[in-house]
């Protein structure tokens, strides 16, 4: 007769495997991402990005595809200017092919993979490290402090009406404004009312059409408005200062903005790129907040 007891240990040792494994697995990926340099670190972060969040176009999809079945091969490559040559290329030619359709962080892209590129050119590490800072430093400015002056500029964003307008038509804002208590009623009547307006076969006087709206969202949205704004042009201003003290502060204020703008409006591929440029920048400088 057989034990029970060689059941248990018989049905026990899988188990005891499988843990084994996952540890292992787990001990040898938290061990590969500790000891990535600083380079290591930026390239894994951009070839991610240009995989899950890249540039909407068969061409670009293509290459990064077997840009990351190179790197799995062959890991060193991501060295190579070629490697960064090729999604460089294959991403401006999609943003050339569907320009009038491409988001914005979609162009960004585009240029911070040039930027490695050239970064790449360099044979010397620490040439190619100051090319990378330089160039991050470079687009966060211009990224915060032009949109911001944009913004500002505008009398519709200023009024509010941009973001109402999203929180009431656009789905990346439906689970904000359910949690700022806009009722799903108003919503839909606005989407009623824009597709009458966009019929062919509707009149409408004066070519203005009146929506219904709620005082929630236009709170709401004034509240989104001036924060998005003013939080912006406080970050663009401190890293223009290239001070320890102002760039410590505008990278704390980074991560507040990638966590309170991108997650209820989730556009992860911009949070993404954002995030990579502020870490290129404290990386060396502030490694608790690079960690983060």
């Amino acid at each position: 007769m057989t034990n029970p007891a060689d059941h248990s240990t018989s049905l026990a040792a899988p188990r005891r495997n499988s843990d084994f494994w996952n540890g292992t697995l787990l001990h040898a990926l938290a061990e590969f991402v500790r000891k990535l340099d600083f380079l290591e670190t930026i390239r894994l972060l951009t070839l991610f990005l240009a995989v899950v969040f890249g540039v909407a176009h068969w061409l670009f999809e293509i290459v990064a595809r077997l840009s990351f079945l190179v790197f799995v091969l062959r890991p060193r490559l991501l060295r190579r200017p070629e490697f960064w040559l090729a999604l460089a290329v294959a991403g401006t030619f999609g943003v050339i092919l569907r320009w009038e359709v491409t988001d914005n962080h979609k162009y960004l892209l585009v240029y911070w993979l040039w930027v490695l590129f050239v970064a790449h050119l360099f044979i010397s590490t620490e040439q190619q490290e100051r090319t990378i800072r330089c160039n991050a430093r470079f687009f966060l400015c211009l990224i915060f402090l032009a949109a911001s002056t944009q913004k500002l500029s505008s009398p519709s964003y200023r009024s509010g009406e941009m973001f109402e307008h999203l929180l009431y038509v656009d789905s990346r804002f439906t689970a904000f404004g359910k949690l700022v208590g806009i009722s799903p009623q108003v919503p839909d009547a606005v989407k009623k009312r824009i597709a009458l307006f966009r019929s062919p076969f509707a009149e409408v006087e004066g070519n203005e059409l009146e929506i219904p709206g709620s005082d929630r969202a236009r709170a709401a949205a004034l509240l989104l408005t001036w924060w998005d704004v003013s939080l912006q042009l406080l970050i663009g201003s401190l890293l223009l200062f290239r001070r320890a003290v102002t760039d410590k502060f505008a990278h704390i204020l980074l991560l507040f903005f990638i966590l309170t703008t991108y997650l209820p409006a989730p556009v992860f591929g911009f949070g993404w790129i954002l995030a990579i440029m502020g870490f290129t920048l404290a990386k060396g400088k502030f490694p608790k907040i690079a960690a983060a």
